[in-house]
């Protein structure tokens, strides 16, 4: 209030004449004094009720005395109230007051206080617990034609607030109908104000709207113009998030190239920046990525990197993004199943939503929904059980039907973890029940139940309620997202097995047909997209699909028909599917003879095998892992954009039983082995017999694994034991056996547990083998075939390089000489420096000797030989092989394989899980680094893993012989077993002879040289197989146990 003012009216009020209406005129004019003095004294209650008696005594204003004195008091009491916090009354006094006729000069006092409560009055309504968007938003309006201009500034951007808030009231409840418009005015007007970051913010929630109802051409369409707008005001940190939104809404559509184009330009955005939130977007963006693709190790460390940078960065708390990174790394170890990590992370996220949450807030208990899915992974129902109870507390207090159907969809869930299917589906139908009250059939989140219950009633073997149920889901998804969508084609699995289960087998089988050739065409419009990594995340979701044919085959009694012949073309895709998308990739780009792309290839893979290295442990190497995943993702982008332009190689995935079919002779039969798990009898086998003279495959079914482990095989070679033999025999072999004539060739694709099987090595109750009554032949896959027949040596120069006797013990001095014999680019020279130790391995004395022999008849028939022995035997010499391979590789060596949990107990292995990793071979100073000596600088250590041969182009070698134990192990998947075998190929080798389980040294030894002479014999003209049979005979003939002789298999 103006000062002047102020004074005069004290002065004159101290002589004042007037009619006093309760109080005397001495009264009134004592009772103001002595408001002046309280309010002076910050005694601001009392003063207030002396300013208000003063006011009532002079509100009828009869004359300009009595005006001024009214006025005068009513101000102050507007004042006080604004000093006390009661804005309410002050801004409804000053309201009032503003209605009487006012100087100029009292006008601007009174609108000052009506501004100031009103504002801070309106604010207290936008109270999430008080939640009176709309009235606040009238007094916001009201006030802001009072206020000056500094005022103004501040008022402006409350109205939109109004919106906003509203519209995020509506948001957590799910109710979108109400919150779009809200949020729509609240962007509308922040836009018109130019308070750009708030507009973003309002069109991110209305895309994020959109998202929830399934509209995702407007939820994309409100990101552009999010994204839009960040870049135009410069937002970088906003505009790396609206990009991260964007990445995941294409990965949900599968629109790959949009991906790309985002995942570039997000890229781009992180390079020298400071901006701490930008950097937290960008790894979450990251870690959502890397679980994408299933590298959840590697999540892991993108989101812990949140948490240290929040840790030291403690004003971004204000921001909410603790929460939202403890949200993603419980996520995250949900799908590690590491339950009790993840519980860690909910109570977390608990602690930090509920300090800022008011408990009779109806959000408040729900990060329980978090705990009780933890405790859930646990098997733990009674402390899950607890949760829910706590989760329901919120029931009565929530009114939008989306938030409370989730609290029975957790709580369906829970009960479907604990058998308890009676009761889940209740839960899921309540659940529909809620929506219903409010959404159509066609709103998405009652579509996403519908699949819950369709499961619940299988459980509960109620058939026709579960098909129709699946049904209905693939009929909306299919109306909502159309018939290319990956969830839609998904969808029509589900509904074929249901189709099934009540004896419709027609239109299970064109069901099943329709999705397989749906996903089929998805995965070659996206592979020109897709790095090998996206590749297998991808594959990991589609591959079951092409897996569980077969058995509804095998229900339906369909042993051979036009379904059979789909079923085996699903499988031919399935097996070995990443080995041949990456075969071909690398083939196909060496064919564009394009350098430039060859070395940033070459660049790339040499990359994965330095993540692969430091992956051994992720703690210790946390951030090179990060920073060479990030420059891999860049890489990777770069490369198959440039790859595109001379198209994409996907011609393996036309091969089918046709193209097989035609590739085999008259008296020739493929036998592919598969596999699929069932409810009741664990692992299953099954067989596909392929012919020139049928019209379709013949599915056969085997036997269950259980009878396999029943048996006591504890050992492979143990398969070929008389005590178990027979028993083998009649479980892998008499259910084929009929349908396949005896001298004829038999192409066989092992599965899972037959990968340990040699057939042709499995003795009859005759004494002879099955070998010596077929022509077996071992492949990878059935696309082998195709390949062998229609792959010629011709033009190949007779080369042949072999390795053996080799010195294990080194001195670094020496191996440091050795290597500088070899012009390596350090594109293939990353291992090394990093190496750790445990057992050594002890020189093969029979080796040199095996390398002595077959040179020496390999040059007697005119070959070009080089040997490598004793010291020169080293890594750098293998890898200078790449892309100039000899025709013939002999490796006579140690080799070993270790599961994940043996590795633990191997220093060098320690960390490693993937079987790529944990499978190799030893070369020549290789104990330095097994026993982790430091090597000098750019000196390899002499273990050449799978993951390293991999990486290698041999594909000029038709064939390597692995004179060393081990290897033909490895991990068993559907995909294949990868190992050795898979690296070799991988490589492009032709055929590889390899051995199933350790075989002493001597009769190694006495093996291959054998092998190689039956090879040069001029009855044999270097026919392989043949050579490698007779060869598997003489020593049998030797050493009868089969532990010496069955162990050597030859794989095409």
């Amino acid at each position: 209030m103006n000062n002047a003012l102020l004074l005069s009216l004290v002065l004159f009020c101290c002589g004042l004449q007037m009619q006093a209406q309760t109080l005397t005129e001495a009264e009134v004019t004592a009772k103001m004094n002595e408001a002046f003095v309280l309010n002076n004294a910050k005694k601001t209650a009392e003063a207030l009720d002396a300013f208000l008696l003063v006011g009532r005594n002079t509100e009828q204003q009869r004359n300009e005395v009595e005006h001024q004195v009214y006025v005068c008091s009513q101000t102050m009491a507007c004042m006080c109230y604004e000093t006390l916090g009661r804005y309410k009354e002050g801004y409804l006094l000053a309201k009032q007051l503003l209605k009487s006729k006012l100087t100029n000069l009292e006008k601007k006092d009174i609108d000052y206080w009506f501004v100031l409560n009103g504002y801070m009055y309106a604010g207290n309504l936008l109270d999430y617990s008080i939640a009176k968007y709309a009235e606040a938003r009238k007094i916001f309006k009201e006030i802001l034609f009072c206020a000056n201009e500094r005022f103004s500034a501040y008022i402006e951007p409350k109205i939109p607030l109004t919106w906003y808030f509203e519209g995020a009231f509506y948001q957590s409840k799910h109710d979108y109908g109400n919150a779009f418009p809200c949020m729509e005015t609240a962007y509308k007007e922040y836009y018109k104000i130019k308070d750009y970051p708030n507009a973003i913010s309002a069109l991110r929630n209305m895309a994020a709207m959109k998202m929830h109802l399934y509209e995702t051409n407007e939820a994309i369409s409100f990101f552009e113009k999010a994204k839009e707008l960040a870049n135009q005001s410069n937002e970088m940190s906003t505009l790396m998030s609206i990009y991260n939104d964007l990445y995941q809404l294409y990965f949900k559509l599968g629109d790959m190239s949009k991906q790309e184009e985002i995942s570039l330009r997000m890229d781009s955005l992180i390079n020298n920046t400071t901006d701490t939130k930008l950097i937290i977007n960008y790894n979450t963006y990251k870690g959502d990525d890397a679980i994408n693709n299933g590298e959840y190790e590697v999540a892991e460390l993108w989101y812990k990197k949140n948490v240290e940078l929040l840790q030291t960065h403690t004003y971004i708390k204000l921001d909410g993004y603790p929460y939202t990174s403890y949200l993603k790394l419980r996520e995250l170890y949900n799908l590690m199943n590491k339950p009790q990590e993840a519980l860690k992370f909910a109570e977390l996220c608990k602690k930090t939503f509920q300090n800022h949450t008011l408990k009779n807030d109806a959000n408040y208990y729900m990060p329980y929904r978090a705990i009780a899915y933890s405790y859930r992974q646990m098997k733990d129902s009674d402390n899950c059980k607890k949760a829910l109870d706590s989760l329901f507390f919120s029931l009565d207090m929530i009114q939008e039907p989306r938030e409370k159907q989730q609290l029975y969809i957790v709580r369906g869930l829970c009960h479907s973890t604990f058998g308890e299917y009676n009761k889940a589906l209740l839960d899921y139908q309540e659940a529909d029940t809620i929506l219903s009250t409010k959404y159509s059939k066609a709103d998405g989140d009652r579509i996403r139940l519908l699949p819950l219950m369709a499961g619940m009633e299988h459980k509960l073997e109620n058939y026709e309620k579960s098909k129709i149920l699946y049904e209905q889901y693939a009929t909306a998804l299919k109306k909502k997202y159309g018939e290319d969508n990956l969830e839609y084609i998904q969808a029509l699995g589900h509904l074929a097995n249901a189709y099934g289960f009540v004896g419709n087998i027609v239109n299970g089988e064109r069901l099943y047909v329709s999705a397989v050739e749906k996903i089929k065409e998805f995965m070659k419009q996206r592979m020109g997209y897709l790095t090998p990594l996206e590749r297998k995340g991808l594959w990991s979701k589609v591959s079951d699909l092409f897996v569980n044919m077969a058995p509804f085959a095998i229900k339906a009694k369909e042993y051979e028909s036009q379904f059979t012949q789909s079923c085996y073309d699903a499988l031919i895709l399935a097996k070995s599917f990443l080995l041949d998308s990456e075969r071909s990739t690398y083939e196909f780009i060496k064919a564009t003879k394009d350098k430039e792309l060859l070395h940033e290839y070459t660049v790339l893979s040499s990359m994965q095998m330095q993540l692969k290295e430091m992956e051994k442990d992720y703690n210790l190497y946390a951030d090179s892992i990060m920073s060479v995943t990030a420059q891999l993702s860049i890489r990777n982008k770069n490369i198959f954009a440039k790859y595109r332009k001379y198209g994409f190689l996907t011609t393996f995935m036309d091969i089918d039983y046709i193209s097989v079919k035609s590739n085999l002779c008259k008296n020739e039969f493929l036998v592919d082995f598969t596999d699929f798990v069932s409810d009741s009898e664990g692992r299953r086998y099954a067989a596909f017999i392929i012919n020139k003279e049928h019209e379709y495959p013949h599915l056969i079914p085997l036997f269950a694994e259980k009878q396999i482990s029943s048996l006591g095989i504890t050992r492979p070679d143990l398969f070929y034991d008389t005590d178990y033999s027979e028993e083998v025999i009649q479980l892998i072999w008499q259910p084929l056996k009929n349908h396949i004539p005896k001298g004829t060739t038999i192409y066989y694709v092992p599965s899972q547990v037959l990968f340990q099987v040699s057939l042709e090595s499995l003795p009859l109750a005759d004494g002879t083998l099955l070998g010596n009554h077929y022509n077996f032949v071992r492949l990878s896959s059935a696309r082998e075939l195709v390949k062998m027949k229609s792959k010629s040596n011709s033009n190949k120069a007779n080369t042949a390089v072999l390795y053996g006797g080799l010195q294990y013990d080194l001195e670094t001095t020496a191996m440091a000489e050795e290597s500088k014999k070899y012009d390596l680019s350090n594109l293939l020279a990353l291992r090394g420096e990093i190496a750790r130790g445990d057992s050594v391995f002890h020189n093969l004395q029979g080796t040199k000797e095996e390398i002595l022999k077959i040179e020496d008849l390999l040059k007697r028939n005119k070959w070009q030989v080089s040997s490598y022995m004793g010291k020169n035997g080293t890594e750098e010499s293998f890898l200078n092989m790449h892309g100039k391979s000899p025709k013939l590789l002999h490796l006579a060596t140690h080799g070993f394989y270790y599961t994940p949990n043996r590795a633990e107990n191997v220093d060098y292995l320690k960390g490693y899980t993937d079987a790529m990793s944990l499978s190799g071979l030893v070369l020549s100073g290789g104990n330095a680094a097994w026993l982790g000596k430091p090597l000098p600088k750019g000196v390899l250590g002499g273990i050449l893993s799978a993951n390293d041969i991999a990486r290698l182009d041999l594909s000029n070698t038709d064939m390597v012989v692995l004179s060393a134990c081990q290897t033909g192990q490895g991990k068993a998947t559907s995909e294949g077993l990868y190992g050795l075998q898979r690296a070799f190929k991988k490589a492009g080798v032709g055929t590889i002879v390899m051995s199933l389980w350790s075989v002493s040294d001597k009769i190694t030894s006495e093996f291959m040289t054998t092998f190689y002479e039956r090879l040069a014999d001029t009855h044999n003209a270097w026919n392989k197989r043949k050579a490698f049979e007779e060869s598997k005979e003489i020593i049998r003939k030797k050493h009868p146990d089969p532990f010496h002789w069955a162990a050597f298999v030859m794989l095409d």
